[in-house]
């Protein structure tokens, strides 16, 4: 396909003109200039034209006055796939035998994205002095112990990885490492005793991945993606959080250890009480917005015991993070938020104390058995109380008017006459009795009818 194009008659091959220098699509006439301007731009960036280069026959003059080449008219360019240079915009990999396509396809795994290390300074990786090496880690585990500060992208493991064959990695360091792409196991990759020290692993999701009595030290999980993966027996140490950390269908065996373990640093250029106060309430309230998406994926991944206590912890975390912010407003906010603030945080200190109480009493939702054995303790207790303590007129059946008023079957019946002291303790009874009746009652309820 040769034209002539009046320039000392030569004639011009188009099959040498890649795909990325075809025409631009014409706009309409009605597009102002600087929607033009911009919707040129995004072409260029589409089909990766250089900067200036518009249309083929402006890179058929640029051709024609460069310096003729004999070898690339003997050996025409291949023709690269047009749909390459789209998909490679987000993130899509294709295979390929073509050399040119496999040469322009980029591939966001194989390159480290972000400054995290040098920027996120609330984060426990951070250090703006760190050098990462710029050769990726390739997973030879036989070369040595485990790498170090290197980048670890996720396609050279893809590769390892057979099919239908479990990949073990077992007593592994790695240390002060950037995890990134997405590991993923067909059907599993079980990381056994291994180690990760001062290892980034934002920007990476892991897929059917088991970690087995593994050790975080220092590391970051922050925007980090887990999705049906078990963490088991793992130990937890100076570990950075966010709440844009997922998880689903994965299985955490000790949620409390890793909010436990989970920091915020303070910027170094601030140090001031303010800062570091709003740090401390900012990491409660990260807390949990993460063990709400725990607690989501355990509702339906793991067993019951660790479900609920999650739920614990989530809704102890909850008003925690409530009472934390409601004292920084009291003593940064401005004049009207502190005067709010004050018995707002009077009101979340009491709603975390009778959260830890009948959550308590029945295991937060897993135990019927322990507001049973409350309510024959309550009957039993008052029971000998009225037996023992000095009314103004001695109770005659002490243990059976306790049963009257803990199982409200003859409260009316138990009236006391001109006797403050017992009408005190019976009103206490009475209303002990109702909590606990209603505690229990709504567990059983909960049970049979298995809505979580």
């Amino acid at each position: 396909m040769k034209r002539r194009n009046g320039l000392g008659g030569k004639a011009l091959d188009f099959r040498l003109i890649p795909y990325r220098y075809q025409p631009l699509p014409r706009l309409p006439r009605w597009f102002d200039g600087a929607v033009q301007l911009h919707v040129t731009a995004a072409l260029q960036r589409l089909l990766r034209l250089p900067d200036g280069v518009t249309s083929r026959r402006r890179f058929e003059n640029e051709l024609l006055l460069a310096p003729p080449n004999d070898d690339a008219l003997a050996h025409p360019l291949p023709q690269p796939n047009p749909r390459a240079y789209r998909s490679s915009m987000f993130g899509i990999r294709r295979s390929s035998s073509n050399p040119v396509e496999s040469e322009v396809e980029a591939i966001p795994s194989e390159r480290h994205i972000g400054n995290r290390r040098r920027d996120c300074w609330w984060e426990p990786i951070y250090d703006p002095e760190f050098l990462l090496e710029a050769e990726p880690y390739d997973w030879d585990l036989q070369r040595d112990a485990g790498p170090y500060r290197r980048f670890v992208p996720a396609s050279p493991l893809k590769a390892r990885v057979r099919p239908g064959d479990t990949y073990e990695v077992r007593g592994i360091l790695f240390r002060e490492c950037d995890f990134q792409g997405a590991f993923e196991g067909d059907p599993i990759i079980i990381f056994d005793r291994c180690q990760f020290v001062g290892c980034d692993m934002a920007y990476s999701v892991w897929r059917r991945c088991h970690f087995k009595d593994c050790d975080f030290e220092g590391c970051s999980i922050s925007l980090a993606t887990f999705e049906a993966c078990e963490l088991r027996g793992c130990s937890w140490s100076n570990i950075g959080l966010a709440s844009r950390t997922e998880l689903s269908r994965t299985f955490l065996s000790n949620p409390g250890e890793l909010i436990a373990a989970s920091v915020s640093g303070v910027d170094p250029r601030r140090p001031t009480l303010q800062h570091r106060m709003h740090q401390w309430f900012r990491l409660r309230g990260t807390r949990a917005h993460f063990l709400r998406s725990v607690m989501l994926s355990h509702a339906t991944t793991g067993d019951e015991h660790t479900y609920y206590d999650t739920v614990r912890l989530h809704e102890l975390q909850r008003c925690s993070a409530r009472v934390a912010e409601d004292a920084y407003e009291t003593v940064f906010g401005p004049g009207w938020r502190r005067v709010v603030a004050l018995p707002s945080m009077l009101l979340h200190a009491f709603n975390y104390a009778i959260m830890r109480a009948l959550g308590a009493l029945n295991g937060w939702g897993e135990s019927a058995g322990r507001p049973f054995v409350a309510l024959l303790a309550c009957w039993a207790g008052f029971g000998f109380l009225y037996s023992r303590a000095p009314f103004a007129k001695p109770i005659a059946e002490p243990f059976q008017k306790s049963f009257d008023i803990t199982f409200l079957v003859g409260f009316t019946n138990q009236r006391p006459e001109n006797d403050a002291s017992l009408t005190v303790v019976q009103d206490a009874h009475v209303l002990a009795a109702i909590v606990i009746y209603s505690v229990f009652f709504a567990t059983v309820i909960s049970k049979l009818s298995r809505a979580r």
